[in-house]
């Protein structure tokens, strides 16, 4: 689940699972959002006789009858204005939060460096968060997307995600989460992967999938993410996994007529051409496609 709607879940008093609550409590801002709660409980209306308010307002009608008002429009307006402000002012203090964000939209990557030299890179439709004034103390962000992390040697690193925790001291990894696909892979040194209750070791050369609750441990060849030659690689992918890479690298959307969305692909893609990227996945596959702005329909010949 993603961050926003674990934040909206909660916030609407639903109740969490297990996971839901784990990943709750490992959020940056969860103290934040406790105190907050702990302050609400705090609030209570006053206690309000209806009979004799009633009756307060009944004399205040009867004597606006009589004196010509003398308040114009424009000072209620005021009032009224700078009451709003005052609100908007003690809302944004409550959810005031010190943290730094980088982000990246469809076809965009980044590299972007941490406080102690460490270095990441956004894959499209990414993003991490951190906070950089307690950087020093403690070395911790949140990913949603994917991020090849090449980690200074020091204190404990860590990369939060809603589908596991990703730890290190000094090494370089690639994280992928999105939707229901969580995958690991170490490249150099040595990363645990913290999924619920399992700890796994990752040294370079292993990879971790995590697809659907099923955790799958593999090998690969690479020195650094296929990404960073601005291609997507598949081999044995379920189709419809293509096309969602498809869909974060182009922002289009993808839609399919008659086409077994689970059969597996092995091929590639590029990042740079749509048309190029949609002739390679269709070709292989024995499938026409036609674009419309921002929509991608692909069907059988």
């Amino acid at each position: 689940m993603k961050k926003k709607d674990l934040i909206k879940k909660w916030l609407n008093n639903e109740q969490l699972t297990k996971q839901e609550s784990e990943a709750f409590e490992k959020l940056d801002a969860y103290d934040s959002y406790m105190k907050i709660s702990e302050t609400a409980k705090k609030f209570s209306a006053p206690d309000y006789d209806l009979a004799n308010n009633q009756e307060i307002l009944k004399n205040r009608l009867l004597e606006r009858k009589r004196i010509p008002s003398k308040i114009s429009y424009q000072k209620i307006f005021l009032r009224i204005a700078a009451i709003f402000v005052l609100g908007l002012g003690l809302y944004f203090s409550f959810f005031k939060e010190y943290n730094t964000i980088i982000d990246t939209i469809a076809s965009q990557k980044t590299t972007h460096e941490l406080p102690d030299k460490s270095t990441v890179r956004l894959n499209a439709l990414s993003s991490v968060t951190y906070d950089k004034k307690n950087w020093d103390n403690e070395r911790k962000l949140s990913l949603e997307g994917e991020a090849y992390f090449n980690v200074a040697k020091g204190k404990k690193f860590d990369v939060y995600t809603p589908s596991g925790i990703v730890s290190v001291i000094g090494t370089q990894f690639n994280i992928k989460q999105r939707d229901e696909v969580f995958e690991v892979t170490c490249y150099e040194g040595v990363v645990s992967v913290t999924i619920a209750d399992q700890t796994k070791y990752l040294k370079a050369g292993d990879a971790l999938e995590l697809v659907k609750d099923q955790i799958k441990e593999k090998k690969i060849t690479t020195k650094e993410p296929t990404w960073y030659s601005n291609k997507s690689y598949f081999q044995e992918t379920p189709f419809i996994r293509v096309l969602k890479e498809l869909e974060w690298q182009y922002g289009v959307t993808v839609k399919t007529k008659n086409i077994n969305p689970s059969v597996l692909f092995t091929g590639n893609f590029v990042h740079s051409d749509i048309q190029t990227a949609l002739k390679a996945i269709t070709i292989p596959m024995r499938l026409k496609y036609v674009i419309n702005n921002k929509t991608v329909t692909l069907y059988k010949e």
